[in-house]
């Protein structure tokens, strides 16, 4: 009886639609799923064999890889103590998965990281005062000594590596990009965050980044939002790009 009405009113120009209210602020099921689709269709054109997972807080990104039928090598970094021993945990599980309690920049050293009340917003940038008020948990609760080291410093990349680059970081991804500098001819895919509104102080607007990573050769196979604010305007974008000789 729906079938029929709905095909009389379609007929006379009407289409009803069901008023279902939907949290806008957060990713839809429809973004997950294109972003899953495109991760997986990437993974197998660019050819990769290997996975560098900067800032893998407790191991979320290895999941998606997995789900999208990836077995090869992952290599996680993760600095903070609490978030690394639960890294660490899991990766026994997977031979194919080797963590390393390590944060990668441009210079190698030792910094002050600020860990967050919520550990995801942990950063080495500051919250600013719209990110306080409306997450909360992204004020700082302590700060922690991390090891920092290039990436090219590192020696991960053999000379047949298809590596898929993947940071998250809170603000601090184009120095995770610059400090691979070394061996950037071998990332044949990125996945990185950008900042279209900035949450941390200091951060890389989101058209810088893309310039910056156009420049070295990669452009974007897919933009999925990480939240809105409440006008609806994007946070931030999960931007996985391709090289353009990647093929």
């Amino acid at each position: 009886m729906k079938a029929l009405v709905q095909r009389f009113l379609k007929a006379r120009g009407y289409s009803v639609y069901r008023d279902v209210p939907r949290d806008l602020a957060n990713p839809l099921g429809v973004e997950h799923a294109a972003h899953a689709a495109l991760l997986r269709a990437v993974l197998q054109r660019a050819r990769v064999n290997s996975v560098l997972d900067v800032g893998a807080h407790r191991g979320g990104f290895r999941d998606q890889l997995r789900a999208a039928g990836y077995g090869g090598e992952i290599v996680s970094f993760e600095p903070v103590a609490a978030s690394f021993a639960a890294l660490q945990e899991r990766a026994e599980t997977d031979p194919a998965w080797r963590v390393h309690r390590l944060a990668l920049g441009r210079e190698a050293g030792v910094a002050q990281i600020n860990v967050a009340r919520e550990a995801n917003f942990t950063s080495f940038l500051e919250p600013n005062q719209f990110s306080v008020e409306r997450f909360g948990g992204s004020e700082v609760d302590r700060q922690e000594e991390v090891e920092v080291k290039r990436l090219d410093g590192l020696d991960l990349v053999g000379p047949d590596a298809r590596v898929l680059l993947k940071t998250d970081t809170q603000g601090w991804d184009l120095e995770v990009i610059e400090g691979a500098a070394g061996c950037i001819e071998h990332v044949v895919a990125l996945q990185v965050e950008l900042s279209v509104r900035p949450i941390y102080e200091g951060s890389t607007d989101w058209l810088a980044t893309l310039s910056r990573l156009r420049e070295l050769g990669f452009r974007p196979a897919q933009l999925t939002s990480v939240g809105r604010d409440d006008a609806l305007g994007l946070l931030e974008l999960d931007c996985l790009l391709v090289r353009e000789d990647a093929g």
